[in-house]
C-alpha cells in the first residue's frame, strides 16, 4: 500500500446492538463488543450475525448503566496455551471496576475475568488520565492506544510485554497528530506489509469518563510501523477525514478498526451514542 492509494467506502450497515466499541477478526469471524453491552456480537465475513455470546448478566436494560459498566473499549487476538483467544480490555478510566480484562475462547465459549489492576496502576504512573481505547499486537509487544481529551490532549501508544496473568509495561510512544482535540479510538496492525492502522475521533469532553458532542473521525496510516514504533514519537504517514469518503460517515464516532480476511479492506465500527452500532467497510 502506498500513501497515495485512495481509500473508498464500500458498504455501510446498521446493527441493533448497543454501543459497538471494539472489533477484532479471527478465523473468518468478526467479534464486536460494546462498552455498555452484555453480549459479544459475532458476525461472519459477510457481516451477517452468527450469534451473541453472553459476557455479563442481562437484565431489563439493554445497555449497562455507565456507573456499572466494565467499559470494554479494546480487544486483541492472543494465543494462550496454544489456543487462539480474544482478550477484551476495560478502559481503566475508573478504578476498580474498569480494571479488568476478559479472556474469551471462541471455540468453547468460555471466558475468564482477569484482574489487571496492577498493570493498570503501572500505566497510571505514566499517564495523567488512563483511558485505553485500542489494542493490537505489534511484533512481540502488546500495543495499547491511550486516548487524550481536552484537559490532557496527548495521545500515546503504551507498549507492554504480554503475560499469562498480566502484561508488564515497557515504554510509551507519543502520537504526533496534525489535528487537535482528537483522540485515538482503534488500532490494527498488518504484519505482512508492516502497516499500522489507527482510528481517531473528536469528542467535546474534558475527561476520560463523560461523553461529549461528536465531531469528525479520522483514519491514520503508519508505514514501516515496526521501525517507527521504536522511536519516542510516532508520526502519521497519512491521515484521512472519514467523512470525506461519503456523507454516511458524517457525525459518526468511529470506535475501532479491523483488517478483513485478505487484508485489502478495513471494517470500521462507529457508535452514535444512541444505542446502535454502525459498520463501514473501507477499501484501499
Amino acid at each position: 500500500m502506498k500513501d497515495s492509494d485512495p481509500l473508498y467506502l464500500i458498504h455501510k450497515s446498521e446493527l441493533a446492538y448497543p454501543s459497538g466499541s471494539t472489533i477484532c477478526f479471527m478465523n473468518d469471524l468478526f467479534y464486536i463488543m460494546g462498552d455498555d453491552a452484555s453480549e459479544i456480537l459475532v458476525l461472519n465475513d459477510k457481516l451477517v450475525e452468527v450469534e451473541r455470546v453472553p459476557l455479563f448478566p442481562k437484565d431489563e436494560n439493554i445497555r449497562i448503566p455507565k456507573s456499572l459498566k466494565a467499559d470494554i473499549e479494546a480487544s486483541v487476538v492472543i494465543s494462550q496455551n496454544g489456543i487462539d483467544c480474544i482478550l477484551f480490555l476495560g478502559s481503566g478510566s475508573v478504578s476498580p471496576h474498569r480494571d479488568y480484562a476478559y479472556l474469551f475462547e471462541p471455540e468453547s465459549k468460555n471466558f475468564r475475568r482477569i484482574d489487571f489492576s496492577s498493570f493498570y496502576d503501572q500505566l497510571r504512573n505514566q499517564f495523567a488520565q488512563l483511558n485505553i481505547e485500542a489494542a493490537t499486537l505489534l511484533g512481540d509487544s502488546l500495543a495499547l492506544g491511550i486516548r487524550g481529551n481536552r484537559s490532557n490532549p496527548d495521545n500515546y501508544i503504551a507498549l507492554a510485554i504480554p503475560g499469562k496473568l498480566s502484561p508488564e509495561f515497557q515504554r510509551k510512544v507519543l502520537l504526533k497528530l496534525p489535528v487537535e482535540h482528537t483522540g485515538i479510538s482503534g488500532m490494527d496492525y498488518d504484519g505482512v506489509r508492516d502497516i499500522l492502522f489507527i482510528t481517531f475521533s473528536s469528542e467535546n469532553t474534558s475527561n476520560s469518563y463523560d461523553d461529549g458532542e461528536i465531531g469528525e473521525s479520522y483514519l491514520a496510516i503508519i508505514q514501516e510501523a515496526a521501525d517507527q514504533i521504536q522511536k519516542n514519537e510516532l508520526y502519521i504517514s497519512s491521515l484521512t477525514k472519514l467523512s470525506d469518503l461519503g456523507p454516511e460517515l458524517n457525525f459518526q464516532k468511529v470506535e475501532s478498526v479491523a483488517l478483513t480476511t485478505d487484508n485489502r479492506q478495513l471494517l470500521v465500527v462507529a457508535d452514535n451514542d444512541q444505542g446502535n452500532t454502525n459498520l463501514f467497510v473501507i477499501g484501499f
